[in-house]
């Protein structure tokens, strides 16, 4: 079977399988409850026996995180009684970390890898749809080496459990259409050697490149911030035809790249040396690599902050923002359109692999009687996405607001519109991360074309009175004393305030909020938070996000210690009419 035969077949399962979600949503809602009839988690609320669908919605909760963290305990000590799920719990996968600052764990699914298996291909197909793809795939993945609980419960992240799974191992490999990578590259848990090792396959193999990707585009963004540290010791290896021994040290892994170097390529050493010898970075990556047709990244949620960064390094190739998943509940949903504008991305949830639920937003008591099924949910509605697994999750509220903007078929295509909560707070103001990244975006506008904002983050300062925003900023440049005013920083905070609530505003003019600060960071400030959240977690390079509201305070301290500028909005903002 060609590829093309392939992917129309999984194009004709999509529309298949989404043309009932309702039936297809209660097919799945019965199955899990079937198999996990005798938890504990149930017998708790009050269900014995195999829970018919108006049981399990009468007695069943709302449940968040808190909820069951003492039930997580128990079975990640090596607890094996039916505490959430019939089957014993051998894997849990973890957060991210930066949901608030702590980490989770959920209990992986036996369906989990296949899962994740089905939606990369869904994904490709629809890729490969709107712009066939002939070539390899740069992609830039990095794996951790997974922790093992007291009990003896393995934990590892959705993605370094995907990638080290035998679903994704014993894929069918195709030379002309894989990754630029072998799998010791893309199974190498040590992030200067890996990202090292994908830049110079990638690199050797420039011309075959169509897609350059990775799972978020922090990732990306990060990726080729190594390669601005280190492309000098690329071509040092390709024009030698040898991979650098002090740089890439595991063994399996040089056998490997050496294997794809195998001779001297002083040519291609020499045109590589040219392009990021020059000054300006812009369209770096259609430079090295002349075939590639697409960004594959994630750049949803708070990921949209690198669009500008990608857009400046790429020359705005198109950016397919793929997936819509979760730690909770592996791929949630595919963008079955992923080259069309960004603005809104959507993503169609895929009915068979959880029970989904939709908590309408502004719900006064949010509880369990409020909830919507994916088959109801309304055009134009913002909801709440709340999920029941095969893994252990009931009526579990993931924490992201959806906002329902089409249908395929009979299935709901959400945009997503930001993380549930309030992310700053000093009064009665309340700005959440939609809020403060539209208000980032409108100060970026100001400064220079050239210049932008690599990665941001805030925290509310209560020290001083009144208490005020800071916003952390590190610029694509060096910033010195001489340079604020012509990067129009000044400017820049006051458009960032401006840009706010006009609860902000109007307390900012009563003077129960003081006055919005930036604070500019060294070079590299964020790398060093990606390096301490990475060694100090179980999470990996790959899943890490940059949390919008930094809480934990050995973050605030590297914060801190690296802030080189300090800028205060010196007006305050007029009311908004």
């Amino acid at each position: 079977m060609n590829t093309r035969d392939s992917d129309d077949q999984i194009l004709d399962f999509v529309g298949d399988i989404t043309r009932d979600v309702g039936a297809v949503q209660a097919g799945i809602l019965e199955q899990i409850l079937a198999k996990n009839a005798n938890v504990e988690y149930f017998k708790r609320h009050g269900l014995c026996g195999v829970p018919s669908r108006d049981d399990f919605k009468r007695a069943m909760p709302l449940s968040s995180y808190t909820d069951i963290e003492s039930d997580i305990t128990r079975m990640a000590s090596g607890d094996d009684s039916r505490i959430l799920t019939d089957a014993p719990v051998r894997q849990m996968l973890t957060s991210s970390g930066t949901s608030g600052g702590k980490q989770k764990l959920f209990p992986k699914s036996e369906t989990y890898d296949i899962e994740s298996v089905l939606m990369n291909r869904i994904s490709r197909a629809c890729l490969n749809k709107q712009i066939p793809i002939q070539g390899k795939s740069l992609q830039f993945i990095y794996v951790r080496k997974p922790g093992v609980t007291p009990g003896g419960v393995v934990t590892c992240s959705g993605l370094s459990g995907y990638f080290t799974s035998p679903a994704f191992l014993n894929r069918k490999i195709d030379p002309s259409s894989g990754f630029t990578s072998p799998d010791q590259v893309l199974l190498c848990v040590d992030f200067d050697q890996s990202s090292y090792a994908h830049l110079l396959c990638g690199l050797v193999q420039s011309t075959q490149v169509a897609v350059l990707g990775a799972p978020f585009a922090s990732t990306l963004v990060r990726s080729m911030k190594r390669l601005s540290d280190c492309w000098r010791d690329l071509c040092q290896d390709i024009r030698s035809g040898k991979a650098n021994s002090n740089i890439i040290s595991d063994l399996s892994v040089k056998h490997a790249v050496n294997a794809l170097l195998r001779t001297p390529n002083p040519e291609l050493a020499d045109a590589i040396e040219r392009e990021c010898s020059k000054k300006n970075w812009r369209g770096i990556i259609t430079r090295l690599f002349p075939n590639a047709r697409v960004i594959q990244t994630i750049i949803t949620g708070s990921m949209q902050q690198y669009v500008p960064v990608i857009d400046f390094l790429s020359g705005e190739l198109p950016i397919a923002s793929p997936l819509y998943a979760s730690s909770e509940c592996s791929s949630l949903g595919v963008n079955l359109s992923p080259l069309s504008p960004p603005s809104p991305i959507l993503y169609t949830i895929f009915p068979s692999f959880a029970y989904y639920e939709f908590l309408p937003v502004n719900c006064k008591n949010s509880t369990s009687g409020d909830l919507v099924e994916l088959a109801d949910v309304e055009l134009g509605r913002e909801y709440e996405l709340v999920i029941t697994n095969r893994a252990g999750l009931y009526r579990y509220r993931v924490g992201d607001v959806l906002r329902v903007v089409d249908f395929y078929n009979s299935a709901p295509q959400f945009a997503f519109v930001r993380r549930a909560g309030v992310l700053l707070s000093v009064d009665t103001d309340k700005t959440d991360e939609l809020e403060l990244h539209t208000a980032v975006v409108n100060a970026c506008s100001l400064l220079p074309q050239d210049v932008f904002v690599v990665d941001y983050t805030s925290r509310v300062e209560l020290c001083s009175h009144p208490g005020h925003y800071v916003v952390y900023w590190e610029l694509s440049l060096p910033v010195s004393d001489s340079s604020v005013e012509l990067l129009k920083l000044e400017e820049c905070c006051s458009m960032l305030e401006s840009s706010l609530s006009v609860v902000y505003l109007r307390n900012r003019r009563e003077g129960s909020v003081g006055a919005m600060e930036i604070k500019l960071l060294q070079n590299g400030t964020f790398d060093r938070i990606v390096d301490y959240v990475v060694s100090n977690r179980e999470g990996s390079v790959a899943q890490f996000k940059v949390p919008r509201c930094a809480r934990d305070p050995t973050m605030i301290d590297i914060l801190e210690s690296n802030v080189v500028r300090s800028i205060r909005a010196t007006h305050i903002p007029l009311p908004r009419l």
